[in-house]
């Protein structure tokens, strides 16, 4: 293993701490409303005058919390695998905005992909899979805490696939100090403007 892919798979499991714990309260607030839920519809349904109409609300309610619960696992359970290469751009985007937009929702903030089917044309990197994961990552985490919303849009031409990240509110973005050298080491080119960040990643 080189040295800066060393550094790279450091920094990642880092920022997948931090993913972890800023997803974590909404994990456990899901898992908690589908027992709240669920037990009210067991402790009304034992009742002989319970309707199904009745119950169907807090059905509805679990089942809602469920699908957030799964989301959210699979999404973490995927990061925290290693990487297949070479990296499908549009599935490793998608787990960390599924976190992230969780934990920004809980902060009265937003955070969404735009235009699904142009992310799924990005197609894969040769970029390693633990530096496209840290760009991915450090980037949305600096427009998050820059924006009260942020949007991802793909774009895709001739020679990179390029994710770029928007403050729509205009709050200026912070990138630690040295992440766009240490992801050009790995071809992977970050250009940084007042209220945006587009990541451009080799095909």
């Amino acid at each position: 293993m080189t040295q800066v892919s060393s550094s790279t798979d450091a920094r990642w499991l880092d920022a997948l701490q931090r993913l972890a714990s800023r997803s974590a309260h909404e994990l456990r607030g899901a898992l908690n409303g589908v027992s709240v839920n669920v037990e009210v519809v067991r402790s009304r349904a034992a009742k002989a005058s319970a309707s199904a109409a009745a119950l169907e609300p807090f059905a509805d309610a679990a089942s809602a919390q469920l699908d957030d619960v799964i989301e959210l696992t699979e999404a973490l359970l995927g990061l925290t695998r290693p990487a297949p290469e070479p990296v499908a751009i549009a599935t490793e985007t998608k787990r960390i905005v599924t976190l992230l937009a969780a934990a920004a929702r809980a902060d009265n903030r937003r955070l969404h992909l735009e235009d699904v089917t142009s992310l799924n044309s990005l197609g894969v990197t040769s970029a390693p899979g633990s530096a496209v994961r840290v760009a991915l990552c450090e980037c949305l985490l600096a427009a998050v805490h820059a924006s009260t919303t942020t949007k991802c849009t793909a774009v895709v031409d001739t020679t990179a696939s390029t994710i770029r990240i928007t403050a729509s509110d205009g709050g200026p973005i912070s990138l630690p100090s040295d992440l766009v050298v240490v992801s050009a080491e790995s071809g992977i080119d970050i250009q940084i403007e007042a209220s945006a960040i587009s990541i451009s990643f080799p095909r």
